[in-house]
Parts: C-alpha cells; sequence; structure tokens
C-alpha cells in the first residue's frame, strides 16, 4: 500500500516531524515551564502558549517532558504536565 507511514520509534517521529521546528515548540515549552515550578494540565498549557494542540504534544512528546494521564484515553482535559522536570 503506496503512502502508508509505519512510525514505531521516536527517530520516525522525528523524521516525519523533520519540516517542522520541533526545536521551537520544546524551547517555548520549557520556558514556560520554567515559570509554572509545579503542574498545568495540557489544555491550559496550550491555550496560555497559543500553539496548535499537535505542536504542543509533539513538542512535550519529543521533548522528554514529565506527563501524567489523570482521566480517560481521550480526556485531553486530564493530562498535566510537570513544571519541574521540563527538560531543559
Amino acid at each position: 500500500m503506496r503512502g502508508v507511514c509505519h512510525i514505531q520509534t521516536v527517530e520516525d517521529v522525528c523524521r516525519l516531524a523533520g519540516d517542522e521546528d520541533v526545536d521551537a515548540w520544546r524551547g517555548a515549552i520549557a520556558q514556560y515551564l520554567v515559570q509554572v515550578k509545579d503542574e498545568i494540565s495540557l489544555v491550559k498549557l496550550q491555550r496560555k502558549l497559543k500553539m496548535p494542540m499537535v505542536e504542543v504534544w509533539l513538542g512535550l512528546l519529543l521533548g522528554g517532558f514529565a506527563l501524567e494521564q489523570r482521566g480517560e484515553f481521550y480526556d485531553n482535559d486530564k493530562i498535566w504536565v510537570r513544571g519541574d522536570n521540563s527538560g531543559v
């Protein structure tokens, strides 16, 4: 099947996002989390950064940030990001 992409590793994701500015996303997240010093919900972080959710997600996942899921799998407002472990 043509056009199907099999992603199995972080490196695969990095290659897929190759044209995107993941470092800028990670940097923006890290800079904001330094101010938080505790934890913030994913949804609130996205609103504060004024970034598209996909950029926040990729920045968090590829940046090594600490995430905690406190709700159901698709419950974005129940995902928390730790400010004291910002990957900086």
